[in-house]
């Protein structure tokens, strides 16, 4: 129980604190708690719009490259549903029923890829595309566009620019 000399000096016996004073503090305090919790939630507010409209952004641009080439979507998602059927183990009852039409299925879809693989190392070769052959087509393909750009004339290209000067 408080005395009246520590009702009169404010707390338990140290002179010169007066309830006025903690008052003061408290409400220090319970200010700065509150701008601290304001703070928090605009910027938890901001970061929560922040990462909706990225999603939304994420949402419309995987729709868009589904539409513009649905077929790498299909690759893609064959491609993700192999990856997770290798990695889920087979249960007793799958080995039961599909032992023998699995194993098959696997040797069947491993010369299959070799064989695409096979094909396709064929095909680039008899379109000359290896390194010298795609370095060529690339230079074919700039000094097309280059010429088309000077045909046009509305768009000076450095070449142009050399010409001109040379020409005076």
């Amino acid at each position: 129980m408080a005395t009246s000399t520590e009702s009169e000096t404010g707390t338990a016996g140290k002179p010169g604190s007066s309830g006025a004073s903690d008052r003061s503090r408290l409400a220090s305090v319970g200010t700065g708690a509150a701008e601290a919790y304001r703070t928090a939630r605009e910027r938890t507010a901001t970061a929560y719009e922040e990462a909706r409209a990225g999603a939304l952004t994420a949402g419309r641009r995987t729709i868009e490259g589904i539409e513009a080439n649905p077929v790498a979507a299909v690759v893609g998602g064959l491609a993700l549903g192999a990856i997770a059927a290798a990695l889920l183990p087979k249960t007793r009852r799958e080995e039961e029923l599909l032992g023998d039409v699995g194993r098959r299925l696997n040797e069947t879809a491993r010369d299959a890829a070799r064989t695409a693989t096979e094909r396709g190392r064929e095909q680039i070769l008899d379109l000359g595309l290896n390194r010298e052959g795609v370095r060529r087509k690339l230079d074919e393909f700039t000094d097309r566009a280059i010429g088309a750009v000077k045909a046009r004339g509305g768009t000076k290209t450095p070449d142009s620019e050399k010409s001109k000067t040379k020409a005076k």
